[in-house]
């Protein structure tokens, strides 16, 4: 009976970066598809009134403008923003920051797969085990380059300027006036939740070893015994 509680116990820890997994998934996928990367207030040279808000996400934002007459929204395509506006690097900085994210994403679905595969069977087969290592190393890995990216972007570029060249001419300005919004910190907590499985797994793996050491010994001598009777 210990054999089998102990594997319980393990794929009851397995069974736990499941949950870990479909988190970081969610936040992820909040992550994507809102426009809260980066937020700014924007002023006006020479007019006390005239205000505005800019937000952005990976693929879309909205620059509100008010000149004093009303706002005036327009929608704007992230991806040919930071092309025309910022050039090549930011370009490059953006797309290591969508493309981690979304491999992060990708990586750990994988990883609540085989937490599914792993916990489900009693089976002590490594490979599961590898492949779940693997599938959460490799989203924090690519969480941790999308966030980075996404900071060196905000402080190379965002947070100097998140304006239209037309909206400059108008004497737009949002010099020092960006933050990184709700989204972006998403990319954060996720990464921290597939850490979080990490340290679960290895501490699951070492148990398992331990549990392996204390109750093979026995039946390796019972064997011996066996055979010499035999």
């Amino acid at each position: 009976s210990g054999v089998i509680k102990m594997s319980m116990r393990t794929r009851a820890l397995v069974f736990s970066t499941f949950f870990g997994s479909c988190l970081a998934i969610g936040l992820l996928l909040v992550s994507m598809t809102t426009n809260h990367w980066v937020g700014a207030t924007t002023r006006r040279n020479n007019s006390t009134n005239a205000n505005g808000e800019v937000n952005f996400g990976l693929f879309n934002g909205n620059h509100d403008l008010d000149f004093g007459i009303g706002v005036r929204n327009n929608p704007f395509n992230v991806y040919t923003f930071v092309r025309t506006e910022n050039g090549e690097t930011s370009f490059w900085l953006w797309l290591l920051t969508t493309l981690g994210t979304g491999f992060g994403l990708l990586a750990c679905a994988v990883a609540a797969i085989a937490a599914v595969l792993k916990s489900a069977s009693a089976a002590k087969r490594g490979g599961t085990m590898a492949l779940l290592l693997v599938a959460n190393v490799s989203a924090a890995g690519a969480q941790v380059v999308a966030f980075v990216s996404w900071l060196v972007q905000f402080y190379q570029y965002f947070i100097h300027n998140v304006l239209l060249t037309e909206h400059q001419q108008q004497h737009w300005y949002s010099t020092g006036l960006a933050y990184l919004g709700y989204s972006f910190y998403l990319v954060v907590i996720s990464t921290i939740v597939v850490l979080l499985n990490i340290f679960v797994l290895l501490y699951a793996k070492r148990r398992e070893l331990h549990d392996r050491r204390r109750l093979d010994p026995p039946s390796e001598d019972k064997n011996q015994a066996a055979i010499m009777l035999y």
